[in-house]
């Protein structure tokens, strides 16, 4: 009888035990929730605006089409203007045409992107990170057509190109700043296109293909084309 009550006892004291390392094992779970936080703070969002137009602005020698503040900086579009004409410095004839400006608060340029010569549009598009208040600026390019962009980024009043987005939406009207998603990892900022369809070097080869995660990546160093 006693070696039952034991026995009893043994078993009772196990089965709490046991109880304990399963209450133990199943408490991890706010691991996982914790994990998909991490993730979602680590890829941050660029979300369009519209920062504030400048009316009065005035540059010697350049027809501004558009001009900007943000921050300390202004960042300006437009051209030099010819003279008589003719193509007259700072352009010259492999450099010229509608450029990007950047201009500090003294209204000095202290940046000048290469012109693109002869087309009918050269219009900014502005992206922000809120994490860290970087901005993509995206110069979407046109002649009767859309045919990609230039981006830039600009961080702490200080501005770089980026690269060449050779990508245009499927048909005639979608440009390439509707379909444009931006997105930023720890260690890059990659370029998406949203439409299962895009064209690859539109205007020269005009190149119809399905977007299977078409895409280009920033690593602060080079800008790459990934098919």
């Amino acid at each position: 009888m006693k070696k039952t009550a034991l026995c009893f006892i043994l078993l009772s004291f196990l089965s709490c035990k046991k109880s304990e390392e399963t209450n133990e094992i199943v408490k991890p779970t706010t691991t996982s929730e914790k994990i998909e936080d991490t993730i979602t703070i680590e890829e941050q969002e660029y979300i369009k605006f519209q920062p504030d137009s400048i009316s009065d602005l005035a540059v010697k020698g350049f027809q501004i089409d558009s001009s900007y503040k943000i921050g300390n900086s202004k960042v300006v579009v437009g051209n030099y203007e010819p003279i008589d004409g003719e193509i007259s410095s700072p352009d010259t004839e492999k450099d010229w045409g509608d450029r990007l400006l950047l201009l500090n608060d003294k209204n000095q340029i202290i940046y000048k992107s290469r012109g693109v010569g002869e087309t009918y549009l050269y219009e900014p598009y502005f992206y922000k990170n809120k994490s860290n208040n970087k901005i993509i600026i995206v110069c979407q390019r046109a002649y009767e057509y859309f045919f990609g962009g230039d981006a830039f980024l600009l961080e702490n009043d200080k501005i770089k190109y980026i690269g060449d987005i050779d990508v245009e939406g499927k048909f005639d009207e979608d440009k390439l700043v509707d379909i444009l998603k931006i997105r930023e990892t720890k260690d890059k900022i990659t370029f998406t296109f949203d439409s299962d369809s895009i064209i690859l070097e539109p205007g020269s080869k005009d190149i119809y293909v399905k977007n299977n995660n078409i895409r280009y990546e920033y690593n602060n160093k080079s800008f790459k084309f990934i098919k």
